[in-house]
């Protein structure tokens, strides 16, 4: 092989390589492509009637208190099914930065007596921002109702989820007593005889 030969080789392989390494690098700067999220969300029945996003009326449903200036809620959504007969089924979502005083009473002094729960699957219906890795949180769940918070175990972030049938509809009301006036009832007709003295 003449040096020529080698010279030009030398050159075009030095040439791929830096051209490889030029597309490399750019491919690895350009953003990843986002995950994909579903846009709506499957629902087991129909749509909800009502969904309300009023971050603090959420929170003070959900923890019985107003929000602290500390909490900071990121995503707050509550889904009401409704129909002529009031409140079918409900279910609320949320995601707090909350505060230490937050994190004491719900996971510290246990306000709602929860117990450590699992980290199945949560909600199918749960909007697309309510998602994490259950291995970063620790799960708590009430044994007779559906809340579960999960706090982070790496920050101050809470997840909180609950959901509940609406209200059911009672008895019929009895119906109103009518009066008979069939004859003469416990009473006596007349008044006793007095004695005279």
């Amino acid at each position: 092989m003449t040096l020529f030969r080698k010279v030009a080789l030398g050159g075009v392989v030095a040439v791929l390589v830096l051209g490889w390494l030029t597309v490399s690098r750019l491919s690895s700067r350009a953003p990843a492509a986002a995950p994909v999220k579903p846009s709506v969300i499957a629902w087991r029945q129909e749509a909800p009637s009502t969904t309300v996003t009023d971050a603090e009326e959420i929170f003070k449903r959900a923890f019985w208190r107003r929000p602290s200036e500390e909490d900071q809620i990121l995503h707050a959504e509550r889904h009401e099914w409704s129909d002529q007969d009031g409140l079918q089924r409900w279910q609320w979502f949320l995601m707090v930065k909350a505060s230490p005083k937050l994190i004491k009473d719900l996971k510290d002094d246990n306000v709602f007596g929860l117990m450590p729960g699992s980290s199945d699957p949560l909600n199918r219906e749960a909007p697309v921002w309510f998602v994490f890795k259950p291995d970063d949180f620790s799960t708590f769940q009430s044994p007779q109702t559906g809340l579960r918070l999960m706090f982070s175990k790496v920050d101050n972030t809470l997840y909180a989820t609950d959901s509940g049938r609406g209200f059911t509809k009672g008895a019929p009301e009895p119906d109103k007593p009518t009066k008979q006036v069939s004859g003469p009832g416990r009473l006596p007709a007349r008044m006793p005889p007095f004695e005279q003295p």
